[in-house]
């Protein structure tokens, strides 16, 4: 089976034994020898899959050997279980809960009984369409033992608000309701976003119950300050919602480029980043308004992996970033020249913004002037644009094409048309989509949204994130996609032999 290890785990997904008898109008005892079993009935398959596919979970194929179904759990990148505490900000995770929602991971959500003060289940079902987790005890628990599989095999675990009465619980281990006793069954990695009263959080009693779970490993997002609801001011408020899913989405990211940039020997990675400047006389240049922070931030984040990194920058005020090699140039030429020779490589990205031409000198006599002197006011002259060198085109076309060609795409406007004709027209493997307007000045800044499609025309869309985080989305999917291509090709080279 696929995603799932048994037909209980699937029964389990759509609410337990009651609600799937309730559902399917068959007995608690008929649902319970299909997981005994580990089967489901012909019969039932198509009303599984319309509940299944009503809650966004997963479709079925048929196993030809045993015409046995084999679920496979739909578009889910990460699973995660988000657990929320009683406090005034609970209703601010619903949105956290959206967002995860929105970005395919697989959530499951438990709600204490201080939380349902605040919010409901039905709130939160009606968010990520499957059931939302209250009780300890109750029949179906009993049956289903929701607080060992709630507890295994997340990507991870993050209570959000975390009070103080739950930190004091979890560290002296009490597990006297479901969030607590999945924590102490819990094989999966802790984060606590806590939010309280500022002298709640300041107390001695507090800050040694986080020194001891951050000694076992529990991962704190620090709370915020300002004004509280109880209108105190200090340390205390719950961080922003943008804030938590950029820390936990950046720590799922990073688990999985690592495990993605170890399935081969080390990486080599080209990447060129920032404006390039095209002279027109020894003082004046034609260029643009890159920054090359993005490029930049693809590179360190790749050296961190592990990779071996070449950077080829145009000039930038921004530090020289630690790669193992890099080089600067000034025009397009340069850039082109230094590509090629560094173009032994498995992975290509030309995220520098390349100058589309340069200006050439003429006098009213269409009589051409020399670059190496200064221009003066008074004389009679226009330019002529000649075409720079097309540097990614002429990558994708190279004998030595690295495994994977990636670019970038800066527009104006009709963004997701345009970025698919430079993919299609540069024979890319994938591109990056930005479009440059008031809500998303991307040059200079240091956030930036994007858009990423690859050559079936697939578009993921990224939220709002600090330039290293959308390197570190760039590089979990450009490393998935470089996986997918080495499997292929070494599974087309061994059929050959």
């Amino acid at each position: 089976m696929n995603n799932f290890m048994n037909i209980s785990e699937l029964i389990f997904k759509l609410g337990g034994t009651g609600s799937v008898s309730k559902l399917l109008n068959t007995n608690p005892s008929t649902v319970s020898n299909w997981k005994k079993n580990n089967k489901i009935p012909k019969s039932y398959m198509n009303e599984l899959d319309i509940l299944l596919k009503e809650r966004n979970l997963i479709t079925f194929t048929e196993n030809e050997d045993d015409k046995s179904i084999t679920p496979i759990r739909k578009n889910s990148k990460f699973s995660i279980l988000v657990i929320i505490s009683g406090g005034v900000s609970c209703y601010k995770i619903l949105e956290l809960i959206r967002l995860y929602y929105k970005n395919d991971f697989d959530i499951e959500v438990v709600l204490t009984k201080s939380a349902q003060k605040f919010i409901t289940p039905l709130i939160v079902t009606s968010l990520i369409n499957k059931k939302c987790f209250t009780e300890l005890f109750s029949s179906e628990e009993n049956e289903n033992m929701n607080h060992i599989n709630l507890a295994r095999n997340k990507n991870l675990i993050l209570i959000a608000p975390c009070t103080a009465n739950f930190i004091a619980k979890m560290t002296h281990g009490i597990a006297d309701d479901l969030a607590l006793n999945i924590i102490l069954a819990s094989n999966s990695k802790i984060f606590i976003a806590p939010s309280m009263n500022p002298y709640m959080w300041e107390n001695k009693a507090t800050q040694d119950n986080l020194e001891t779970l951050k000694k076992r490993g529990v991962v704190l997002i620090n709370p915020n300050s300002g004004l509280m609801a109880c209108g105190e001011n200090g340390t205390g408020r719950l961080p922003e919602i943008n804030e938590i899913f950029s820390f936990t989405t950046n720590y799922l990211l990073k688990k999985d480029v690592k495990k993605c940039i170890g399935f081969q020997s080390q990486l080599k990675i080209l990447i060129t980043a920032g404006p390039t400047q095209e002279k027109i006389d020894p003082i004046r240049y034609v260029s643009n308004n890159s920054s090359g922070k993005q490029g930049y931030a693809l590179a360190e984040e790749f050296l961190k992996l592990g990779a071996h990194v070449t950077l080829i920058s145009g000039p930038t005020n921004i530090n020289k970033p630690n790669v193992n090699k890099f080089i600067e140039v000034l025009s397009a030429e340069e850039m082109l020249s230094q590509v090629e020779n560094n173009i032994d490589c498995d992975i290509f990205i030309s995220s520098a913004a390349v100058c589309d031409w340069k200006l050439i000198p003429y006098t009213l006599k269409n009589k051409k002037l020399s670059n190496n002197d200064k221009l003066k006011k008074n004389k009679d002259i226009f330019f002529k644009l000649e075409t720079n060198p097309d540097i990614i085109k002429s990558v994708s076309k190279n004998k030595k094409r690295p495994r994977l060609v990636i670019g970038f795409a800066a527009e104006t406007k009709n963004l997701i048309q345009n970025a698919k004709k430079k993919l299609k027209e540069k024979q890319l493997d994938m591109i990056i989509a930005n479009l440059i307007e008031k809500e998303n000045a991307i040059f200079g800044e240091e956030f930036n949204k994007i858009f990423i499609i690859d050559k079936q025309c697939n578009i993921q869309e990224s939220e709002k994130l600090t330039k290293k985080e959308i390197a570190n989305l760039i590089i979990s999917k450009t490393l998935k996609l470089h996986e997918e291509t080495y499997a292929k090709n070494y599974n087309r080279k061994s059929i050959s032999i």
